[in-house]
């Protein structure tokens, strides 16, 4: 017979006290933002998101060349659902750590787009040679030499650095992708904008990708009806992101000792 999730925690309370703490409030995490937020824009954009991948595993299958790389889009869903998961608990570190892994999967996708037969070399090589020739660095350095996207003007990769470094254990206290249960409100939030800003990326890669095989542009990612919701959601968590970030930037700047200047 069943029981209910919240009777279980109930009962785990009294014999495994931290266990059951941790489990409750991951749990009203959960509860509270999905009523907040079954009618809004993030989970209709992360929804839509969910439905164009599942619909490139599909297109992938279906290509004699692309068919060995589904495996790679299928990672990214659940790398996503992941992220969904953990967001919603309050687990954003969790969150952070898996986009890191779309990330990477989006630099791969760009180099198979961009070296017709890196995907092949890619599968086939030894851990070392995979290593040595395919680490995020050696991708980049590629992308940016051949002026791709995001990554011609870049000389490092802020966003990936920051990634790792909320993986790697520290001194430094980072805003974002801390270990660990949260509660606080902006720090949840962020989950929704790293998954709606690396699931856009990783769309533009897979459609780089994908009409490079094809020989021709496909459509658009920006005017594809199907990825509507997932523009109004990102542009929504991007605003936020904005605001939050300045209002860290205020509070940075009033802790500042003042210089001789101003004194």
């Amino acid at each position: 017979m069943n029981q209910d999730y919240e009777v279980i925690l109930d009962e785990l309370a009294v014999t495994h006290p931290l266990v059951a703490g941790a489990l409750k409030q991951a749990h009203t995490n959960r509860v509270n933002d999905l009523s907040a937020l079954t009618s809004g824009a993030r989970l209709r954009g992360v929804e839509a998101l969910l439905t164009w991948l599942s619909s490139m595993t599909d297109r992938f299958e279906s290509s004699e060349r692309l068919g060995p790389l589904t495996f790679l889009i299928k990672r990214v869903i659940a790398d996503a659902q992941s992220a969904l998961e953990a967001t919603l608990a309050g687990y954003q570190g969790v969150a952070a750590d898996a986009m890191r892994d779309v990330m990477e999967i989006e630099l791969l996708l760009l180099d198979f787009a961009t070296n017709p037969s890196h995907d092949q070399q890619w599968l086939t090589a030894d851990a070392e040679t995979r290593w040595q020739k395919f680490r995020p660095a050696k991708l980049r350095g590629r992308l940016k030499a051949a002026g791709v996207g995001r990554y011609a003007g870049e000389e490092s990769d802020a966003d990936y650095k920051a990634h790792s470094e909320a993986i790697h254990v520290s001194p430094r206290s980072l805003p974002f992708g801390a270990k660990g249960l949260t509660t606080d409100q902006w720090t949840r939030d962020a989950g929704f904008w790293e998954l709606l800003e690396h699931g856009r990326r990783m769309i533009f890669a897979v459609h780089r990708l994908e009409s490079s095989v094809a020989g021709a542009d496909l459509q658009d990612p920006d005017t594809d009806p199907d990825l509507d919701a997932v523009r109004d959601a990102w542009e929504r968590t991007q605003e936020m992101q904005s605001m939050y970030l300045a209002l860290l930037q205020a509070t940075f700047d009033g802790q500042k000792e003042p210089s001789d200047s101003e004194e």
